[in-house]
């Protein structure tokens, strides 16, 4: 009883002895200094939507051997509405950014020499996907200018709608096709970016551009079919009795600039141009059947390879 009525006495003393220790103890600071700044107050983000109003190329031609060359060629106009976000880390001056677009709209012409020319059809898949990571030691990104490289990654499918779409499955004696099936054109590019970039940010404005070049790109797929037009190879007609295929390997650059208006703090609109070119060497696998029998496969290297799309950008974009 007597240990625990002491045990009381020492507690009440220390809790009565606390405000007058701490009127002679220095003022507390928190663990942290006052300086030091909420990691999330260092991230940027930007959100938006850009209309890409683009005009396409392609161009090729391939020798087969002792027969002739063969050449593809296409000129369109694709409507492409993209989606795009960036995330900027102030305190390292580093950024990442993806898009993906696609084409709402194609039209124009192609050729398939020497088989058949013709207007492009409404099946045609143009689009793309792409990410960057980017470090700008050059400047501030949160001062108005900042500048430095990039490395990225970009998947880009360029495939108009061209020929018939179709090749023969079965033939007669003669070699004409009775039956046909489908033959896609369908053009898979994967390609690896390596860029400078600047940028600018005023009052109300900014400006900002980047230029990439492409040190090696892997190209593949297949051109739609040309049946029942055939190929006049030296003198002999022949008959796609399969989707010729195509693969290799190329390299090019990519350009882009925009200026942009703030009409208010978060909001920002912008209009610039891009440019995408690529060439490169592929082989075509060209299967074919000649008088009612079918033919080995032909090895078609090209003899230029090349695709070319550029055009004006509209943009939307919120930052937060």
């Amino acid at each position: 009883m007597k240990r625990a009525l002491k045990g009381t006495i020492a507690i009440v003393a220390l809790l009565s002895a606390v405000p007058v220790l701490a009127a002679d103890y220095p003022y507390m600071r928190p663990a942290y200094a006052e300086s030091w700044k909420n990691p999330d107050d260092d991230l940027r983000f930007e959100f938006g939507t850009r209309y890409w109003l683009s005009w396409g190329e392609q161009d090729a031609s391939f020798t087969a051997a002792g027969l002739g060359d063969v050449g593809v060629t296409t000129r369109d106009q694709t409507h492409i509405v993209e989606l795009h976000g960036k995330i900027e880390d102030l305190s390292t001056q580093t950024y990442l950014t993806g898009k993906a677009g696609i084409g709402l709209s194609t039209s124009g012409t192609y050729a398939i020499t020497p088989a058949r020319s013709g207007a492009i059809g409404r099946n045609s898949a143009i689009g793309y996907a792409a990410t960057d990571f980017g470090w700008l030691p050059f400047g501030k990104l949160d001062e108005g200018f900042a500048a430095g490289g990039f490395v990225g990654y970009q998947y880009w499918k360029d495939a108009p709608d061209i020929g018939s779409g179709q090749v023969g499955a079965s033939f007669d004696g003669l070699g004409n096709p009775t039956s046909f099936t489908a033959a896609k054109d369908d053009l898979d590019i994967h390609a690896l970016r390596l860029g400078v970039k600047a940028q600018a940010d005023f009052d109300r404005f900014d400006i900002q551009g980047e230029i990439a070049a492409i040190p090696y790109a892997h190209v593949s797929g297949t051109l739609g079919g040309s049946s029942p037009d055939g190929f006049n190879l030296g003198g002999t007609e022949y008959q796609e009795r399969a989707p010729t295929t195509l693969s290799g390997r190329g390299y090019g650059v990519m350009v882009e600039s925009l200026v942009g208006f703030h009409p208010t703090e978060n909001l920002t609109l912008r209009v610039g141009g891009r440019a995408w070119y690529v060439e490169g060497v592929l082989d075509a696998q060209f299967s074919a059947n000649a008088g009612g029998t079918d033919q080995a496969t032909l090895n078609l290297p090209s003899n230029f390879a090349r695709i070319f799309r550029y055009g004006a950008l509209f943009e939307a974009t919120g930052r937060f």
